[in-house]
């Protein structure tokens, strides 16, 4: 059996591991319910997608702004979005932040590595966000850069809206850090070469089925 695996690593460098033959998949440490707030959204469709309170708030910061369309595929789909210790899964992945995972039958979950449970909840929707625009199993550097740029822009849209995260020191928390080099590499007009430059990327197709110019807007 294989499956299809898309990985984000700490943005100070993209690479990419693909691993096949991985099976079964543990789904823990979801909790009981939080408290829904906000958002058209209905808790169900969000509990279809996850048990986990810090995940909810990420869900509802992206039902407020850019991240509104990664949030409508995460739950008309639905995808599972849990956190998970990714060592456990492979030791490569310890220190990757998130991953994608697609099953033979099309069932999609998104990892979110466990060291981040505690992170602010605008950067685990800015993560969020970019792991939802992979949604087959085809990927190319088109749509990683596609996903680079919406995570910034989201990340950005809600770092304005709390300005408290900016006063974060750097080496407080390591997702506020990934999301702060992305946003910088951004503002400089350099993210997309920085994304076509990662050693992990130089395989990947310039286009991929599912994913154009044109549909970027949609996802």
């Amino acid at each position: 059996m294989s499956h299809v695996h898309r990985y984000a690593k700490p943005a100070v460098s993209l690479s990419v591991i693909v691993i096949a033959g991985f099976v079964g998949m543990m789904l823990t440490g979801l909790v009981n319910p939080p408290a829904f707030s906000q958002t058209h959204y209905t808790m169900n469709a969000y509990l279809r997608c996850t048990r986990d309170d810090a995940i909810m708030k990420a869900f509802n910061l992206m039902g407020t702004g850019r991240g509104e369309t990664s949030l409508d595929r995460i739950v008309n789909k639905p995808m599972r979005v849990i956190f998970k210790d990714l060592k456990t899964m492979h030791k490569a992945l310890k220190n990757y932040d998130a991953l994608s995972w697609i099953s033979n039958q099309g069932e999609e979950v998104i990892f979110i590595n466990e060291k981040h449970r505690n992170a602010p909840p605008e950067a685990l929707a800015a993560l969020i966000a970019h792991e939802a625009m992979h949604d087959d199993e085809y990927n190319s550097l088109s749509e990683e850069v596609h996903s680079w740029k919406h995570e910034a822009v989201v990340w950005m849209e809600l770092k304005a809206k709390n300005p408290g995260l900016a006063k974060i020191q750097p080496g407080t928390d390591p997702l506020v850090d990934r999301e702060n080099r992305i946003e910088a590499e951004f503002l400089k007009g350099h993210l997309e070469q920085f994304v076509r430059n990662s050693p992990g990327y130089q395989k990947l197709p310039e286009t991929s089925p599912g994913f154009t110019t044109t549909t970027a807007a949609d996802r």
